[in-house]
């Protein structure tokens, strides 16, 4: 049994699909059903039951899952605390961002990393959560902050931040800045939000869906950038992390309200692969994350409550 053999299997138990995990590991199918084979032979025992619709583990599969999503953890510490004795922080960093928290936070960060580490290259990813968690799992990506999400057995999840969310209407417009709204009155507005596949949106519509408001969707735009010139514009207007507006609010261009009864919020993770060795620079670059949000969220720049062990500004 080896490190490989496990991170297969945990990826085919996960997607209960062995086209799946090819797709997500970009290995051929035939090669992972190979260490799935060669790995039920090693222990003698039959780890999926197969049929038409995937694969599904047996009991036998289930206690292994369990198990190795330890011994992935334990290793992945084990092998960065190794690591950490070399003591050099140099290489290359990948790290990803959705696009609302890397218009906030990537271009102060990757300022402040650099100062710090000038022999670290940095490269930025902004993608959606899910797509970052899928490159974590296929090695493009290092570290990335991704929305709260489940339990992963393959992959470790570290509470950053919960972010307050806002009505934002053009500047001027009723209701004055941080004078809060009601969400259902929020709801009514018309307004201009990211695409169904956006967990901003999906939130807004199940909070919609509770308080039995339709919501007027007048267009929908992916880009931080287009929603803020769209209701600038006055096309409409749209609920967003007070922190992505904080510059437009300011400058009088755009009006923030706090949303209450119920107010909104998402949770931020920092999400890293088990089973990978995480370099030197990958553990600072986290520490200068945290370092960087509690910063923002100190100077008013980012309304939330910081979550997890956050190292003290230098």
């Amino acid at each position: 049994m080896d490190l490989r053999q496990l991170n297969t299997f945990i990826q085919v138990a996960d997607l209960g699909s062995l086209s799946k995990a090819s797709d997500r590991l970009r290995i051929a199918q035939p090669a992972l059903s190979r260490q799935i084979r060669m790995l039920e032979e090693e222990l003698k025992v039959s780890l999926f039951d197969r049929h038409g619709r995937g694969m599904a583990l047996t009991a036998a599969g289930e206690l292994l899952r369990a198990r190795a999503g330890n011994i992935l953890r334990q290793l992945e510490e084990t092998r960065a605390d190794l690591n950490q004795e070399a003591g050099a922080v140099r290489g290359r960093v990948v790290f990803g961002m959705p696009p609302t928290v890397g218009d906030i936070l990537a271009t102060r960060l990757i300022e402040r990393f650099m100062a710090q580490y000038p022999e670290v290259t940095l490269r930025a990813v902004p993608a959606f959560s899910g797509y970052l968690l899928d490159w974590l799992h296929a090695g493009e990506v290092d570290i990335a902050v991704v929305y709260g999400t489940e339990a992963n057995a393959s992959m470790r999840l570290s509470p950053l931040l919960v972010e307050s969310l806002c009505l934002v209407t053009p500047g001027g417009a009723s209701p004055a800045p941080h004078h809060a709204i009601p969400f259902a009155e929020a709801a009514r507005e018309k307004l201009v939000l990211p695409g169904p596949q956006h967990g901003l949106r999906r939130l807004i519509e199940r909070e919609a869906r509770a308080h039995g408001i339709a919501l007027q969707i007048a267009v929908e735009a992916d880009a931080l950038q287009v929603l803020k010139g769209l209701v600038q514009r006055g096309l409409g207007s749209t609920i967003l992390p007070p922190a992505s507006v904080h510059d437009e609010v300011a400058a009088g261009l755009l009006g923030a309200a706090p949303i209450i009864e119920p107010s909104l919020s998402r949770k931020l993770v920092v999400a890293q692969p088990l089973g990978r060795q995480a370099s030197n620079a990958v553990r600072r670059f986290e520490q200068v994350l945290r370092q960087e949000v509690a910063s923002m969220v100190r100077e008013g720049i980012w309304e939330g409550q910081l979550l997890g062990a956050h190292i003290n500004p230098a």
